[in-house]
């Protein structure tokens, strides 16, 4: 039987043009299911937590933080872990870091990760999952660091804790979770393998993700005869209420049922664009799993989401940099360096 150490040498050592990364305890939970779903991919993890992943398909890199939690240590334990990142993704074209927004330690490792993968010429995309509008706490260091993200990454999905209490408000909290880390594994592993898939390519999704603009992921899920519109209806609503704005232009992933008919992908995109008023283009993309149910992915362009007003200093930084160095937290021209360990 392989050592922990052989089994992440063997991994690191077989060539990989793409990786997914998963940071902090919701990241990791993500990037184990991505692991089995997406073999051709390069995983790993950083986080401080004890609990291992299934399967040692997932190279873990621990965050030694000697029960410091503050954000400049976690910021310095990201640099250095990050580094041994970069030696493991030696050869690694295209990088996804997938991070629950909010906490200390996503909020403030992340980007420095996504900043350390940049410096090796490696394209990175940042897929974020913002916490909870009940989640007071979370909600500004969420905002900063997703404001980060978008400035480092080549692009950044955002995802929405806040569409399990719209659309199942009596969901556990556990459960609501647990669906949600499965639902996003299978829309990365959906839209960046390599296995059979129709009307979409990995560059495309790629190129639509690049950029500084809003991508929203919206997910919806349903069964039955009208399930074609009714899961695009879910996923209409959830785009609307990103600050009310218009979808500009959306790629639309359906996974499941490997009856669809092309009458029920023209009312998935016909929902679509009459529900989003969308007038752009609306690329489709099928990917069968062979269930009697869909899964209707929509990764839309949305001028303006909800996210910018948790943050603050928005109005105060305007488009200044945010600096990257791990014991500085924010850097405005002609000021003294702000420490995000100092803001609530």
């Amino acid at each position: 039987m392989l050592s922990e150490s052989t089994s992440n040498l063997c991994l690191a050592m077989t060539t990989h043009t793409l990786g997914v990364i998963g940071v902090g305890t919701a990241g990791k939970r993500i990037v184990e299911k991505v692991s089995f779903s997406l073999p051709e991919a390069l995983c790993a993890s950083l986080d401080d937590s004890e609990w291992r992943t299934l399967g040692e398909r997932v190279i873990e890199i621990p965050l030694q933080l000697n029960l410091d939690r503050s954000v400049g240590s976690v910021k310095r334990a990201a640099w250095d872990a990050s580094g041994r990142l970069v030696s493991t993704f030696k050869g690694v074209e295209a990088a996804v870091v997938v991070v629950g927004l909010g906490g200390v330690l996503g909020s403030s490792a992340a980007p420095i990760v996504a900043q350390r993968l940049k410096e090796e010429k490696v394209k990175v995309y940042g897929v974020a999952v913002m916490p909870f509008k009940f989640e007071k706490n979370r909600l500004f260091r969420a905002a900063v660091g997703l404001k980060k993200m978008k400035m480092v990454c080549d692009g950044v999905v955002i995802v929405d804790n806040e569409e399990f209490v719209e659309k199942a408000p009596q969901t556990p909290l556990l459960k609501a979770f647990e669906m949600e880390n499965d639902w996003i594994s299978k829309f990365i592993s959906a839209l960046l393998g390599e296995r059979e898939r129709l009307g979409l390519s990995r560059n495309e999704v790629y190129e639509f993700a690049s950029g500084n603009r809003n991508n929203v992921l919206a997910i919806g899920w349903a069964e039955g005869s009208n399930m074609a519109e009714e899961a695009t209806f879910k996923v209409s609503s959830s785009l609307r209420r990103q600050g009310g704005a218009n979808v500009d232009s959306a790629l639309v992933c359906v996974v499941g049922w490997k009856e669809l008919s092309v009458g029920d992908v023209s009312t998935i995109v016909s929902t679509f664009r009459g529900t989003t008023f969308c007038d752009g283009e609306v690329k489709t993309g099928y990917y069968g799993g062979g269930e009697r149910n869909l899964t209707v992915y929509a990764l839309a362009s949305v001028a303006h989401t909800r996210f910018e007003d948790w943050d603050p200093l928005a109005r105060i930084l305007g488009d200044r940099e945010v600096d990257f160095d791990p014991c500085c937290g924010m850097k405005v021209e002609g000021a003294e360096c702000l420490k995000l360990d100092r803001i609530d």
